[in-house]
């Protein structure tokens, strides 16, 4: 009986003994795993942290290039400008063992889309939540760049509940820019011709500087909190220019004459960390 004594307390003494070994190994993969997933999410945190920065400092860089090419008018001076940025950004970027690729693109015209390019978003609210607009522009229609009447350019403002005030079409009619508003009593309003250029004074009732024409909207959105919509811009292009003042007491003031595609690459131990291209519209405005 003392034999089996002996041998059941060694059984016992090993089933402690392997049990005490699976603990310690299962604590020890928890930890590789828990490592292996932190470093992993470290280099997400890594990467996230990378593309936002070289993203912010690029468009920055736009901004001032533009500004300092008198709004793209001198384009020596913007290319200049943008070529020494990405020089600085190659010698930045690799003291963190990182080769930085910049391609600025050209100066673009602009489509009426979100983000300015023809495969943009179409219909997009422009500044929402205003108290009153002191200045709305359209520049450089061109009956060529403009929709037909089936993809015309639609700018609606809209009440806080959703409802139309004010309404204004603006499409190529047989070679002519066509630009329908609607009076208080929802009665259309036309203007046809066939000028090269538009430039439509929508707050000022004018076009091309000097024809009277009544855009309705002064008095169809006083006293109202709006927000302005356009719609079917990826079938017209042109720039636009609005400011005034939001429901909350600040100013805003929305901008577009020109749009560029830029392209940012960051290489690290072989791998692409960043590869993005993104739309800029220039100049910015604050909205």
């Amino acid at each position: 009986m003392k034999r089996i004594d002996e041998s059941g307390q060694i059984i016992l003494i090993s089933g402690f003994i392997i049990a005490i070994g699976i603990v310690v190994l299962t604590v020890m993969l928890n930890n590789i795993v828990y490592a292996s997933n932190t470093a992993s999410e470290s280099s997400i945190e890594t990467n996230v942290f990378d593309y936002s920065n070289v993203v912010d400092s690029t468009i920055e860089a736009h901004e001032k290039a533009y500004a300092d090419s008198n709004y793209g008018a001198n384009t020596t001076a913007f290319n200049a400008y943008m070529a020494n940025y990405s020089e600085k950004m190659i010698k930045s970027y690799s003291l963190s063992g990182f080769i930085c690729t910049l391609d600025t693109g050209t100066l673009q015209n602009p489509y009426f889309t979100e983000n300015g390019l023809v495969d943009g978003n179409d219909n997009w609210i422009v500044v929402e939540r205003i108290n009153h607009t002191d200045r709305f522009n359209l520049f450089e229609l061109n009956a060529s760049t403009l929709g037909n009447e089936s993809s015309k350019l639609t700018i609606e403002a809209n009440n806080q509940s959703g409802s139309r005030i004010w309404l204004a079409s603006i499409f190529n009619s047989s070679g002519n820019v066509n630009v329908t508003v609607y009076d208080n009593n929802n009665l259309p309003h036309y203007w046809n011709n066939s000028d090269t250029i538009y430039n439509l004074n929508i707050t000022g009732n004018e076009i091309n500087g000097n024809n009277s024409f009544e855009f309705y909207f002064n008095n169809q959105t006083a006293n109202q909190i709006y927000s302005l919509t356009f719609m079917n811009g990826s079938d017209s292009m042109g720039t636009f220019r609005m400011e005034g003042g939001l429901r909350n007491g600040d100013s805003y003031y929305a901008e577009r004459i020109h749009v560029v595609e830029s392209t940012m690459k960051l290489n690290k131990n072989g791998h692409l960390e960043v590869n993005a291209t993104i739309p800029i519209t220039l100049p910015k405005g604050h909205i």
